[in-house]
């Protein structure tokens, strides 16, 4: 049984067919999985904005509150003791950590600061270590 050109033709065209419907399948796959994995990233990137976020604000309400108690009206025999006031602490700590040569990363889990409040005081530290 010997087959037309046409049928030859026909199959041909048939198995040209599968292979493109192959290819965009796994096309259609790694498509799938890349916006699996982009989602991922905005998730993360969400996650990390709102930290950070967080940590700027309660930074922020921190130096308020700081800000306000030096502004205040104090006695002239009367100094702070920033190494030994509990307002203070975390700081001087930190401080004394960054001079040790910890990253900001570490200062901030042992201080309990946030990123933010640590990478801030090494800015500080490292700019008085110029001047």
């Amino acid at each position: 049984m010997a087959l037309t050109p046409f049928e030859i033709g026909l199959i041909a065209s048939l198995l040209l067919s599968l292979v493109a419907l192959g290819i965009a399948l796994k096309a259609i796959k790694l498509a799938r999985a890349q916006h699996e994995n982009t989602e991922r990233l905005i998730q993360k990137l969400t996650r990390d904005l709102a930290m950070s976020n967080s940590g700027s604000v309660g930074m922020g309400q921190r130096l308020l509150a700081m800000e306000k108690r030096l502004q205040e009206p104090k006695k002239a025999d009367q100094k702070i003791d920033y190494y030994n006031d509990d307002d203070f602490q975390p700081y001087s700590q930190a401080a004394q950590l960054f001079k040790m040569g910890l990253d900001a990363e570490e200062v901030a889990r042992r201080c309990g600061l946030s990123r933010a409040e640590a990478s801030l005081i090494q800015m500080m530290q490292l700019k008085s270590d110029i001047q």
